[in-house]
Protein backbone atom coordinates (compact mmCIF):
# COMPACT_ATOMS: atom_id res chain seq x y z
CA UNK A 1 0.00 0.00 0.00
CA UNK A 2 1.12 3.57 -0.68
CA UNK A 3 1.65 5.89 2.29
CA UNK A 4 2.71 9.53 2.02
CA UNK A 5 4.81 10.90 4.86
CA UNK A 6 5.37 14.61 5.49
CA UNK A 7 8.16 15.78 7.78
CA UNK A 8 9.86 19.08 8.51
CA UNK A 9 13.46 20.23 8.56
CA UNK A 10 14.02 18.32 11.78
CA UNK A 11 14.05 15.01 9.83
CA UNK A 12 16.60 16.13 7.23
CA UNK A 13 19.32 13.99 8.79
CA UNK A 14 17.16 10.89 8.15
CA UNK A 15 15.36 11.62 4.86
CA UNK A 16 16.28 13.65 1.78
CA UNK A 17 12.80 14.98 1.03
CA UNK A 18 10.13 16.53 3.24
CA UNK A 19 7.41 14.56 1.46
CA UNK A 20 8.07 10.88 0.82
CA UNK A 21 5.83 8.19 -0.65
CA UNK A 22 6.50 4.70 0.65
CA UNK A 23 5.23 1.34 -0.54
CA UNK A 24 4.45 -0.48 2.71
CA UNK A 25 3.07 -3.98 3.36
CA UNK A 26 -0.61 -4.31 4.27
CA UNK A 27 -1.30 -4.00 8.02
CA UNK A 28 1.65 -1.65 8.54
CA UNK A 29 1.53 0.72 11.48
CA UNK A 30 2.85 4.22 12.00
CA UNK A 31 5.75 2.66 13.94
CA UNK A 32 6.58 0.51 10.89
CA UNK A 33 6.75 3.62 8.69
CA UNK A 34 8.96 5.46 11.17
CA UNK A 35 11.31 2.46 11.27
CA UNK A 36 11.33 2.16 7.47
CA UNK A 37 12.46 5.80 7.28
CA UNK A 38 15.26 5.16 9.83
CA UNK A 39 13.87 7.85 12.13
CA UNK A 40 14.39 7.09 15.81
CA UNK A 41 10.97 6.44 17.34
CA UNK A 42 11.61 8.79 20.23
CA UNK A 43 12.19 11.72 17.84
CA UNK A 44 8.79 11.45 16.15
CA UNK A 45 6.63 12.86 18.91
CA UNK A 46 3.31 13.71 17.27
CA UNK A 47 1.76 11.76 14.43
CA UNK A 48 -1.20 13.25 12.54
CA UNK A 49 -3.46 11.61 9.96
CA UNK A 50 -6.42 13.53 8.52
CA UNK A 51 -6.00 16.25 11.13
CA UNK A 52 -6.17 13.80 14.05
CA UNK A 53 -3.39 12.75 16.38
CA UNK A 54 -2.85 8.98 16.27
CA UNK A 55 -0.73 6.51 18.22
CA UNK A 56 2.30 4.82 16.71
CA UNK A 57 0.36 1.54 16.85
CA UNK A 58 -2.28 2.96 14.47
CA UNK A 59 -2.92 0.61 11.52
CA UNK A 60 -2.51 2.50 8.25
CA UNK A 61 -4.68 2.30 5.15
CA UNK A 62 -3.69 2.69 1.52
CA UNK A 63 -3.44 6.35 0.59
CA UNK A 64 -3.01 7.68 4.13
CA UNK A 65 -1.08 10.92 4.47
CA UNK A 66 0.94 10.86 7.64
CA UNK A 67 2.56 13.97 9.13
CA UNK A 68 5.37 13.51 11.64
CA UNK A 69 6.23 16.24 14.12
CA UNK A 70 9.28 16.20 16.42
CA UNK A 71 9.31 16.21 20.16
CA UNK A 72 9.99 19.77 21.23
CA UNK A 73 11.94 20.34 24.41
CA UNK A 74 12.44 23.69 25.97
CA UNK A 75 12.90 25.43 29.19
Amino acid sequence: MKITVETGKWAARYVDERIVTLDMPEASTVADVIAAMNIPSDEAGLVVIDGKSVAKEYALANGDILTLHPIIVGG
